[in-house]
């Protein structure tokens, strides 16, 4: 509740996100329901087998989903602040798992393990039992993810570890993509083969998330003996994964988790590239944002979107396709939508506010930094050029993506100073950052809209010659929306600066909860 007052993007995004997410756990209720429900009459002996192996599955998802995705489905609470305290470990760890119970995804899943539960009921005076099985499996998940988040948290701690869980998470989450190209080629046969190896071997049933799903089974068939049996089993698991928890908590408060070892202080003096206010924080924000790994995986990842593009294009590609091109350029010229200037900050925040330096050229100095990271896709943008034979639009294409990098820094200041959130501190793990919100998202697409609307005077500069066939004139009108682009921005430093000093306690105070 706490969380709520402090971010009322939060309370907005409750309010949003909701009832949609219950509207699509509702219908996929009604899938689930009627997919078990037909394999329970159609093919008996594969319901145990194949409801193993989904909540496998399901459950295995949500361990790696901050590899993956970087976002935490069952969030575990950074604890370190309370342990000086005199309560229990297990207190703290059954707190934890408990607060999950009122997250919006946890809420969505009430549906599901309802029609789960009443699928596999073969008689209604089962279905306390079957929705008892159901609900220790989904125990089991959050527990798990609980052990998972934890042990991300330790290992985090070492930066090689870091950089290797970033790319690790990269890799997996290209080839859960690969997935729906698979089926696409393959059609049902893929599908069809592993439902007969599930069927045939029953690999799943030493899985611990599908010891309560089984156990639900059993109860649905009358097997009481089959009910208790894996239903121990399921309470067994979560109380292993509750005990493992509090080892870790343990072990991470006393540093036996520190895996990166005594930095040795090196002799070499540092030395700043560039002088005066701005370009310290360009320098301190660039390499802060080398040094974390997961900004660092961004940079490579926003490659990705562009090369896409180009495929795209090369896919469809028309006799005058080229002016794609130009699309293309206002795609990466958004890209900098979303830079978030004070995450890096998290609690320096207040040291940073302390020093007697305007506000504009402290925001001028993180643009900066942002729009830098972005300049590789710029590179994109000349492949892009020679791949479609189109490099007499070169210019024009650059012109378009410097103009929306320089317009949309200049708007994003607002969001970052309205809706202000810290990134994830690499030495503590991905508890320690938190999301801005469903609310702070939609303002966010405002936002990115204003951007557009305040870029076009200038694309449309871009785009005259050509639609005029004069490219002559790209020597008045390139020059000019750049200018035009660039003052654009100084009102909006401007205006972004004023509205900092009157925000700075209200930032100052969430980003110091925060991190």
């Amino acid at each position: 509740m706490r969380a709520l007052g402090v971010a009322r993007e939060r309370a907005v995004a409750l309010a949003i996100v909701v009832p949609g997410m219950l509207l699509f756990a509702v219908l996929g209720a009604a899938v689930l329901l009627i997919a078990v429900r037909s394999v329970a009459s159609s093919d008996p002996d594969l319901l145990l087998p194949g409801l193993s192996a989904l909540a496998t599955v399901v459950g295995l998802f949500w361990m790696i989903s901050p590899l993956v995705s970087g976002l935490a489905i069952a969030e575990t609470h950074d604890v370190s602040r309370l342990l000086h305290f005199p309560i229990p470990a297990w207190a703290l760890v059954t707190s934890s798992l408990l607060a999950n119970l009122s997250q919006p995804m946890v809420v969505a899943e009430i549906p599901m393990i309802a029609a789960l539960a009443i699928a596999v009921t073969g008689r209604p005076l089962a279905l306390p039992l079957t929705l008892a099985g159901v609900l220790l499996s989904f125990g089991v998940i959050l527990a798990a993810a609980q052990v998972t988040a934890l042990m991300l948290h330790g290992a985090a701690r070492n930066r090689r570890l870091q950089d290797l869980a970033t790319f690790l998470g990269i890799a997996m989450a290209f080839l859960i993509g690969l997935l729906p190209i698979i089926l696409l080629w393959g059609g049902a046969r893929p599908l069809a083969a592993a439902a007969r190896m599930v069927r045939a071997t029953d690999l799943f049933a030493v899985s611990p998330f599908a010891w309560g799903v089984r156990a639900a089974v059993h109860a649905g068939r009358g097997d009481l003996g089959g009910f208790a049996l894996h239903a121990a089993a399921a309470v067994l698991a979560i109380g292993s994964l509750m005990a493992f928890s509090a080892f870790l908590i343990h072990r991470i408060s006393r540093g036996e988790l520190d895996l990166g070892g005594s930095s040795s202080a090196t002799s070499a003096r540092s030395r700043m590239r560039f002088s005066g206010a701005v370009g310290a924080l360009f320098e301190k924000d660039v390499r802060m944002s080398w040094r974390d790994p997961a900004l660092k995986a961004t940079l490579f990842v926003g490659l990705i979107g562009p090369l896409l593009f180009v495929i795209f294009l090369l896919q469809g590609m028309t006799s005058g396709g080229s002016r794609a091109l130009l699309y293309l350029a206002l795609f990466l010229g958004v890209s900098a939508f979303g830079s978030n200037a004070f995450g890096l900050e998290r609690r320096g925040v207040s040291l940073l506010m302390g020093f007697p330096v305007e506000r504009w050229r402290i925001l001028l100095g993180k643009n900066l930094g942002a729009v830098l990271f972005r300049l590789p896709g710029l590179v994109m943008l000349v492949v892009a050029a020679l791949v479609l034979r189109a490099g007499n639009l070169l210019p024009a294409a650059l012109t378009i993506a410097l103009c929306g990098l320089i317009i949309g820094s200049g708007v994003d200041n607002y969001a970052s100073i309205l809706f202000p959130t810290s990134h994830a501190d690499p030495r503590r793990g991905p508890a320690s950052g938190r999301g801005r919100g469903l609310g702070a998202m939609v303002m966010s697409f405002l936002l990115l809209g204003v951007t557009l609307l305040l870029s076009a005077p200038f694309l449309f500069l871009a785009w005259l010659p050509l639609l005029l066939r004069r490219p002559v004139f790209w020597l008045a009108t390139l020059p000019l929306a750049l200018a035009g682009a660039a003052a654009v921005y100084a009102m909006l430093l401007a205006g972004a600066a004023r509205v900092l000093e009157r925000r700075e306690p209200e930032l100052m105070e969430r980003m110091l909860s925060e991190g």
